[in-house]
């Protein structure tokens, strides 16, 4: 199944700040670096299964999280709402209000509680409830509006959370370079100053080359959104500045990547899997209607 879209944009970033301006025609690579392997399972990101089309609310989805067969979790980065979006009928079934207008930028979920994230820092905790006022928390991380969060996804430990810097990777004057994600323990409410993943502009530059990809095209790296897969437990990470997937595993190595194709994913900020394994990809619509892209694992085992 193929689609095509036209996208019309103004972009800033060179290595790590690339200028473009006005409509931007880009050379899509070719479909050699469309494919991720992690485990037994490989996704080819350039053909897509499956598409979901938003209703106009969700337009500037920027958030995504699996909760339950045919229903996600959504942000959109202007409303504190959380949309339950059903797949099968299409449309939002239930939606909770739980802050002010702001850049909400991810949102991941654990057992009967959402997360939302503020690209300022600020962490909702909120209860997910269809029949009662759903109780709702607030918390202030020690980030800054430099930082540009942007990823959220529940980490590798229980009660923990995994925060994606966009930008600016320091917090707590740690003098960190490069990109980061950081691990928030739910528990006592801390940020653990250390990032669970660091990697720098010469190791990522390092990888694009193993997999004859241009840095010109691709950086700078920028992290729009972030997921465990649920059977090998290995983090996906995606660039929308850049049009990258990435794979890394536990300790933070990078182990693949494929190029995200502009005329499929215009804004690509939203990630997640279901419990079979399945990649959901979400996109800002850009002047159109959000969406949401399904890709199923092809299972190595069954070659």
């Amino acid at each position: 199944m193929k689609y095509s879209r036209i996208v019309c944009h103004f972009t800033l970033g060179a290595l790590f700040v690339l200028i473009t301006a006005g409509c931007l025609i880009v050379e899509e690579e070719g479909g050699s670096n469309a494919e991720v392997v992690t485990g037994n399972f490989v996704y080819n990101v350039h053909e897509v299964d499956e598409e979901f089309i938003l209703p106009n609310k969700l337009e500037e989805i920027s958030g995504l999280a699996y909760l339950t067969d045919h229903t996600f979790l959504c942000v959109q980065d202007e409303k504190g709402v959380l949309y339950f979006y059903n797949t099968d009928e299409k449309e939002i079934v239930h939606k909770i209000k739980f802050g002010k207008s702001g850049d909400y930028e991810g949102v991941t979920v654990i057992d009967s509680t959402a997360y939302v994230i503020r690209s300022n820092g600020k962490l909702y905790e909120i209860e997910i409830s269809e029949d009662s006022i759903p109780e709702i928390n607030n918390y202030e991380l020690p980030f800054k509006s430099s930082n540009d969060l942007e990823g959220l996804s529940a980490g590798h430990l229980p009660n923990t959370l995994y925060i994606a810097c966009k930008d600016n990777p320091k917090i707590l004057d740690n003098g960190i370079k490069g990109r980061a994600i950081y691990e928030y323990n739910i528990s006592t409410k801390k940020v653990d100053p250390k990032p669970y993943i660091n990697f720098t502009k010469d190791m990522f530059f390092e990888k694009l080359y193993q997999h004859d990809l241009k840095p010109s095209k691709h950086t700078p790296i920028m992290p729009s959104g972030l997921a465990i897969h649920p059977i090998t437990q290995d983090v996906f990470l995606i660039s929308s500045v850049g049009k990258l997937l990435i794979v890394l595993d536990k300790k933070g190595n990078i182990k693949d990547m494929a190029t995200l194709k502009r005329k499929l994913l215009i804004q690509p900020e939203g990630i997640c899997f279901d419990t079979e394994g399945n990649l959901y990809i979400s996109s800002e619509g850009r002047g159109g209607k959000g969406y949401i892209l399904m890709y199923e694992p092809k299972n190595t085992d069954q070659e």
